[in-house]
């Protein structure tokens, strides 16, 4: 791994629920990833951010690590808990034909909205239609106090285990502009799995609404 590779890793790491910032070392010579260093909320089970650092890692790199070398120091607790939680209500697909339809309910304190989507069948565009269908509820439900834009998601195949990554912006009411990765294991549900990595993302995030 190169050092500009190691510099976007941390950049990516930085993202994940519950951390405020990520530094990866690799040797210069080799390029063997030789440290993590995770800066995280006290709130959040460090032997999770572990397994999530690893994955997010395994997913976006392609390597497996030694969890001996992530470091993690905790301080404090997650400073967007004062914000009532986005929670998925509702999520599926029906089919209609050579087209889809994906419907995603969101809550967001006492209110709740449902989003659809429609497009051609094909499971790419299932991924692509839910985070769509996932973000408009969310913006609808805050009342557009938060704008998302969905920049890309794909999916990943790892020993033939399936997973799916994605970049979103999110601006807030207050104009902080947010670039956030979400990530996840796809389930038995992918609408709902794509829906819950993206309400996670933005609870972490931080952002005041």
């Amino acid at each position: 791994m190169e050092v500009k590779q190691a510099e976007e890793l941390s950049k990516m790491l930085s993202t994940l629920d519950g951390v405020m910032k990520a530094k990866v070392v690799v040797d210069p010579e080799s390029g063997e990833l030789t440290e993590v260093h995770i800066l995280a909320y006290g709130d959040k089970n460090p032997k999770q951010i572990v397994r999530d650092v690893e994955t997010a890692i395994l997913t976006v790199a392609g390597e497996r690590i030694d969890r001996r070398i992530i470091s993690i120091a905790q301080i404090g607790g997650n400073e967007g808990s004062e914000n009532p939680s986005f929670k998925v209500e509702s999520a599926g697909l029906s089919e209609d034909g050579s087209e889809i339809e994906v419907g995603v309910g969101i809550s967001f304190g006492l209110s709740s909205k449902e989003s659809k989507k429609r497009g051609i069948k094909s499971f790419k565009n299932v991924l692509k239609l839910a985070g769509e269908a996932a973000m408009e509820a969310m913006e609808s439900v805050s009342d557009s106090k938060l704008k998302f834009s969905l920049d890309e998601i794909r999916e990943v195949t790892i020993e033939d285990r399936k997973f799916f990554i994605g970049t979103m912006t999110v601006i807030s009411g207050a104009g902080m502009t947010r670039e956030l990765v979400f990530a996840g294991k796809i389930e038995f549900n992918s609408v709902r799995d794509v829906a819950e990595a993206i309400i996670e993302k933005v609870n972490a995030s931080g952002l005041k609404f």
